[in-house]
């Protein structure tokens, strides 16, 4: 099959700056794409300008072509972006594909294919679980209660996590009882049978992740005698790193935590899959791909109820979700770590990109 993914924002904008990556293949929509060439399938995927990567990125597998922003000081990059030329290009090409899959009900470039592309060959991906706070969400409002309804009414949406597919049920009557994750890369992301005595925080550092947070609870954790010599993992990077630093040597505990800064999945991989659980507690994120990589590698998750996966990882005994966990939900991953385990190693087989290309294909060849 030839397969279009229209996904314009590659990453998360942090108060509306774009900060470009180096390569596509550490935007999540790479392992997507990845999971369906593996199957044997050609893949293109439109993407906005504003988000191509610094470098070359020679040795894709797949096909991408940049689209620059039209308005963009109305129609921002980061949050709504209307892609200027994608409409023609749609117009003459579309018939070349036979499935073409748009990133959210809640963007022009979906509503550009849903006026352009054949409904029988067109998947909604839906990752958003609420009303988009824009305006006080009255633009949100509209498309949802007008333009999806009017413009979106018969095509399929497919919900990346079980909030999504309520939210959007709520307003069209072809929602796919088939849930899609972005999927991760089986060949990087595997399981472990060994651990560390480790936790880890696989996160931008910046204020809505709430990294401080975590750092409190685990420094009351190794405050205890029997767990002095546990090690808390911090990958990523961010405007907060030099306060987290400072909060760490504040609190005595720079021998059991380490800012190991940014790492591509080629090497966050394996102190990812050596950890007892990957920390969480974010303050605003939906679907968050370092979740469903933790689980594939094998580790669980100790999140608070705000991912759109946490009712997942609560059902599946995939770790633990409580708003306000803290050192004791710590000690309680340690003493069950081989049951949660084992959970993550089984579940996290449907996660990977190539299952989760086979399910999208399923719902669009029903």
């Amino acid at each position: 099959m030839k397969i279009l993914i229209i996904n314009c924002i590659l990453s998360t904008a942090e108060h509306g700056i774009i900060k470009t990556k180096e390569s596509i293949s550490d935007c999540m929509i790479s392992n997507f794409a990845r999971g369906f060439v593996e199957l044997g399938h050609q893949v293109t995927l439109l993407a906005s300008a504003d988000f191509k990567p610094t470098g070359s990125d020679d040795d894709l597998p797949f096909q991408v072509i940049y689209f620059p922003s039209k308005w963009p000081l109305v129609f921002k990059p980061w949050l709504l972006p209307w892609p200027r030329g994608m409409h023609s290009w749609l117009k003459h090409h579309s018939d070349e594909y036979d499935l073409v899959i748009a990133s959210e009900s809640f963007q022009v470039p979906s509503l550009i294919a849903a006026r352009v592309c054949p409904t029988s060959k067109l998947l909604l991906w839906q990752e958003l679980d609420r009303h988009q706070r824009l305006l006080f969400r009255l633009p949100s409002r509209f498309w949802y209660n007008v333009m999806l309804p009017l413009i979106m009414r018969d095509v399929t949406i497919v919900p990346r996590s079980q909030p999504a597919q309520q939210f959007i049920g709520r307003y069209s009557r072809h929602v796919s009882s088939t849930i899609v994750d972005h999927g991760t890369d089986a060949h990087v992301l595997y399981p472990s049978d060994e651990h560390d005595k480790a936790f880890v925080v696989v996160s931008q550092l910046v204020e809505r992740k709430r990294v401080d947070r975590i750092i409190d609870r685990f420094a009351r954790l190794v405050a205890q005698e029997p767990y002095r010599d546990y090690r808390l993992d911090i990958i990523g990077d961010g405007d907060q790193r030099s306060a987290l630093e400072q909060q760490v040597a504040r609190l005595g505990v720079g021998d059991n935590i380490i800012f190991h800064g940014f790492m591509p999945h080629e090497q966050l991989a394996e102190p990812l899959r050596r950890s007892l659980a990957l920390l969480v507690d974010t303050s605003s994120d939906l679907n968050m791909v370092t979740i469903a990589e933790a689980i594939t590698s094998g580790t669980p998750v100790v999140t608070n109820t705000k991912p759109s996966t946490a009712s997942f990882i609560a059902e599946r005994g995939l770790g633990i979700v409580r708003d306000g966990w803290d050192e004791n939900d710590l000690i309680q991953v340690i003493n069950n770590y081989d049951k949660m385990h084992e959970a993550c190693v089984r579940e996290g087989k449907e996660l990977t990109n190539v299952a989760c290309a086979r399910k999208m294909i399923a719902v669009a060849q029903r």
